[in-house]
């Protein structure tokens, strides 16, 4: 692909294709056929996962039909009006669902901050309703200029899409029981879950555990799910446990894909990039942690998963106005999905912002001129994150700017360090590194390059930048600059709970989509079978390399001392270290002695570093996928003593119908089960979680004032004391001590209209409640009652 190709904004085919004679015209629509009807594969395999995790037909068809009339086709045509471009069905799919999703969340907060959030499907219906009526736009309803594409660019990327869907619904999300008996739920998504109710009811959120307060966190994928919930009529817990991940899959596939071609400009690197961003999701060698690094996709973090496929379709369109001469009024689309983007997640702008940087640096050496396009982005991007941070933005309390803080997890620490895994506070770098001994530093840098060597393909990134090819493309700086950025997050930032692990997850569909384009430019200009045999046997002699290393670190989750590990890990590192070397000196041997060749050597040792990622799965892992959602795998089994019992969770859904939507309830459910020799692990959300119900006081763990204190005493946040100390009092007092001026004062004061009594957790004064209140409710150890006016 020229340079003149790439700042056309056309994208071309690695193998343009003259027009058929009319004689085989009928003869030539077979591929086209075939390639629409792949994609019946990866809709069966959607089906079949959700069905067999429990969800019900009707719910299918229904949640199907809003995310394709309600979120994607409207932004599909918007992409389309405001950012036309050379892109075929799917890939028009892929980033409309992104740009759906964003205008789907202004939809959102309009009709929710007005009251009318029960209307919200006027807000899609009357946007297709232009479309259909306005002539000039019909032109949108259908792909303008779609390139051509191989036939085996439509199976590869409906088979991946396929394995993804079955590999993630496989794992976390037919492990995680829809809360309708008793047992161990995550206890995040009961916290998302609790944020989704109080979605459906107000803008700016509350915090749903502490009724009145304003929520501080990037709730917008909260958000996303309580449209849908509020749409569709489907259960908002049915939502959250099992039918959201689907499309943001679909999403994040599909605009991997059409980034990787608009940036390479073949087709092949589609396919390749998706395959490193989700079936080899954790690129490592090593067996002790199953990857050194985030995913992309979490089903446990619907903010990781909804932020990062909106970053990706941002990139999209980035570059698509930046570097591939997209129409200017595709800065329509970038702006609004850029805004989605930084209430998503706080890892989604900066990477964007890491890219925008760098591509201006490079632009600025290499025209001598500033790039006032890409600096303006940069200035936007800036801006976004500033007002972000004061309005949507949160979860960033006590998170301190601290090098290398991710070591605290790994094993040998604590024994090296005398430290646990809960960082005190202060200190510019983790404890235990600031004064090293010698055992500590071969540990620590044992580890760090486990790290880099994990991210083999962050590394393939960079090295492409010594090709003329890819080191003259604005792109590709711009690709890296995001990988600097999510490196740099990850080794720089110490959150309390090691959120700097999704920096390296958002990074990893960029750095897949940069070494794609890496390879593409170091076979560009061969002939097709050499392209091939360089691509594969690069990548073939990659994975049995790294097949070899893993059996060589032997480090499979036992306990170890530092020692132990650091021997263990330089063993894999010494053979690594050997076959690169070996493959450099052929390199230069190729270079040297015949210099046509010197070209396919390059190419070769890329292929093979990309390989070392491939094998980071056992082939158990999808037999395991396979079982679970074909209802083989074992059922979960209930705990002796779970968090939540059968009676508790039936109390709170009980609650749930009869209680009005701006009611709050005393509870004391604050503590996850029962308060155990720790103390209380403030993270229960019965009552707002699984209830939906706004709490004077449950569980604080996850909120800002409570992260704030991290490390306070050597304690983590979830062990805290409450930051509302006057709300517990309010409530122990309530249910071990009521009195009429009590109750009247929380009635007044508080607007609490229902008390949960849950005598599991703690005491309750039931016969004078019962003289104060109106008993509405008895199940097991829960009693809930009414309070009078």
């Amino acid at each position: 692909m020229t340079d003149s190709s790439r700042s056309s904004g056309v994208l071309v085919d690695e193998a343009p294709r003259s027009v058929p004679p009319a004689d085989e015209s009928r003869r030539s629509r077979w591929p086209q056929v075939v390639s629409t009807l792949i994609w019946l594969i990866p809709a069966a395999t959607l089906y079949w996962v959700l069905e067999g995790t429990g969800v019900g037909k009707g719910d299918i068809v229904r949640y199907t039909a809003y995310f394709a009339g309600c979120v994607t086709l409207p932004g599909v045509l918007l992409l389309r009006a405001f950012g036309p471009g050379r892109r075929t069905w799917p890939e028009d799919i892929g980033i409309g669902i992104v740009v759906g999703l964003s205008f789907e969340l202004l939809g959102w907060a309009l009709f929710t901050a007005a009251g009318i959030q029960q209307w919200l499907i006027v807000w899609p219906a009357a946007l297709v309703v232009v479309f259909a009526a306005v002539p000039r736009l019909w032109r949108c309803w259908r792909a303008q200029n779609a390139p051509r594409l191989p036939l085996a660019w439509a199976v590869t990327l409906a088979l991946l899409l396929s394995a993804t869907l079955l590999l993630y619904y496989g794992g976390s999300v037919s492990t995680s029981p829809v809360p309708k008996a008793g047992g161990n739920p995550y206890q995040d998504l009961l916290w998302h879950l609790s944020i989704v109710h109080e979605l459906g009811r107000s803008v700016p959120p509350q915090i749903p555990q502490v009724a009145g307060e304003t929520m501080q966190y990037h709730w917008f994928a909260d958000a996303h799910l309580a449209a849908a919930a509020q749409i569709t009529g489907i259960d908002a817990r049915l939502v959250l446990f099992r039918l959201w991940f689907a499309p943001i899959i679909i999403g994040l596939v599909l605009a991997v894909a059409a980034l990787a071609r608009q940036v390479s400009g073949a087709w092949w690197t589609a396919p390749f990039a998706v395959a490193l961003t989700t079936i080899v999701q954790r690129i490592t060698i090593w067996k002790f942690a199953g990857g050194v690094g985030g995913s992309p996709l979490v089903f446990l973090s619907p903010s990781q998963s909804f932020g990062t496929t909106l970053t990706v379709g941002a990139a999209a369109l980035v570059i698509g106005v930046l570097y591939r001469g997209a129409p200017r009024r595709s800065w329509v689309l970038v702006l609004l999905v850029v805004c989605a983007c930084a209430g998503s997640k706080p890892t989604a702008v900066p990477l964007l912002l890491g890219g925008t940087g760098l591509a201006a640096l490079f632009l600025l050496v290499r025209n001598r001129r500033i790039p006032w396009p890409t600096v303006a982005l940069g200035a936007a991007l800036a801006f976004v994150t500033l007002a972000a941070s004061a309005t949507v933005s949160g979860s960033t309390a006590g998170t301190p700017i601290r090098l290398f803080g991710f070591l605290r997890i790994f094993p040998g620490y604590a024994t090296l360090t005398g430290s646990g895994p809960i960082a005190p506070p202060g200190g510019w770098i983790i404890q235990g590194l600031s004064d090293p001994t010698p055992e500590t530093l071969n540990w620590a840098i044992a580890f760090v390059i486990s790290v880099v060597l994990s991210r083999i393909v962050v590394v393939v990134a960079f090295v492409g930048l010594v090709q003329r090819r890819v080191r003259t493309d604005a792109a590709q700086w711009w690709l890296v600059g995001t990988l600097i950025a999510s490196m740099l997050g990850f080794v720089a930032v110490d959150h309390p709970g090691l959120g700097q692990f999704y920096f390296l997850g958002s990074g990893l569909p960029f750095a897949a989509v940069a070494a794609g384009y890496v390879i593409h430019g170091a076979v560009a200009g061969r002939r097709r079978p050499a392209r091939r045999a360089v691509i594969a046997g690069g990548l073939l002699a990659g994975a049995v390399l790294a097949v070899v290393i893993r059996a060589v670190g032997n480090i499979d989750g036992k306990p170890l001392s530092p020692a132990d590990f650091t021997r263990a890990a330089t063993e894999p590192m010494l053979w690594l270290a050997g076959a690169l070397a070996v493959g450099l000196i052929g390199w230069l041997v190729l270079r040297t002695v015949h210099r046509p060749l010197r070209g396919v050597g390059l190419a070769l040792l890329l292929c093979v570093a990309v390989g070392l990622a491939l094998p980071s799965r056992p082939r158990s892992d999808y037999r395991t996928a396979v079982d679970a959602v074909s209802g083989k795998a074992s059922p979960i089994p209930e705990p002796a003593r779970p968090w939540f019992s059968t009676d508790e969770v039936q109390a709170a859904l009980w609650l749930d119908r009869k209680a009005g939507q701006d009611d709050v309830v005393v509870t004391n459910t604050a503590c996850m089960g029962q308060a155990g020799r720790r103390g209380c692990d403030a993270r229960g959300y019965l009552v707002s979680g699984i209830g939906g119900r706004r709490t004077l006081i449950e569980g604080w763990a996850y909120t800002q004032q409570s992260l704030a204190n991290q490390g306070k005493d050597n304690v983590a946040s979830s062990y805290l004391p409450s930051p509302w100390p006057d709300r517990v009092a309010l409530t122990t007092k309530t249910l071990t001590a009521p009195t009429p001026e009590l109750l009247a004062g929380l009635y007044r004061d508080h607007g609490v209209r229902w008390i949960f009594a849950d005598k599991r957790t703690g005491k309750v004064a039931e016969h004078t409640l019962d003289r104060l209140a109106t008993r509405r409710f008895t199940r097991g150890p829960v009693v809930i009652y009414q309070l009078k006016n």
